[in-house]
């Protein structure tokens, strides 16, 4: 399976106070490219919880390209793709926030949170939390290095594609009946850990 995990830290609570990104890119089975861009945040300010939590201070960025700058780089790793985030919610949706502040048309791909993916995949887990699920599937990485987030989060699919024995990410939706998420231009539509019945029935 082909797929581009993600990772996103942010300087503040703020959505496009985005201050690294880190991806990893796995094509059938195997991570081919692993790369992390640190991004000054908009606006420029950080909160003493965020760089307790990741470590990234104000003078690390002060001096490093806005989002919409990076975006003609960032843009093929998504574009068309199956992207995958854990904690998808909060990832998607700063790259939407993101993407809104700068007025940039969202780019078109598939997505799937592997935290709704773990759930129903071990859900004799008492924590789904990455570091937790990592440790639970002996996953060894750095926590809150969006870098090593995103390699952890593409080892957790990788995990659970081979526990399943599943190959695509149609038979990801058919074993575990996740609704897979959407973004395309003008549009949002995120991915849910069941799926809406009613709305398959139409």
């Amino acid at each position: 399976m082909d797929f581009v995990a993600i990772d996103f830290e942010t300087a503040t609570s703020n959505f496009t106070s985005l201050c690294s990104m880190g991806i990893c890119v796995v094509e059938n089975n195997i991570i081919t490219d692993r790369k992390e861009i640190y991004i000054r945040p908009v606006p420029f300010e950080f909160h003493d919880y965020n760089i307790h939590i990741h470590g990234i201070t104000p003078d690390m960025v002060a001096d490093k390209p806005t989002f919409d700058q990076y975006w003609d780089e960032v843009k093929p790793y998504l574009e068309g793709k199956t992207v995958i985030a854990h904690n998808a919610g909060f990832d998607v949706g700063a790259l939407c926030a993101t993407l809104d502040y700068f007025g940039i048309e969202y780019p078109t791909f598939d997505y799937l949170c592997t935290v709704k993916l773990s759930q129903k995949a071990y859900p004799e887990l008492k924590s789904h939390k990455l570091n937790n699920l990592c440790a639970a599937l002996g996953v060894s990485f750095e926590h809150h290095q969006a870098y090593d987030d995103a390699y952890a989060c593409a080892k957790v699919l990788l995990r659970i594609l081979e526990d399943y024995s599943l190959e695509s990410l149609d038979e990801v939706d058919e074993c575990f009946e996740i609704e897979v998420g959407h973004l395309y231009p003008g549009c949002h539509m995120p991915c849910r850990k069941n799926k809406n019945k009613e709305k398959m029935k139409r």
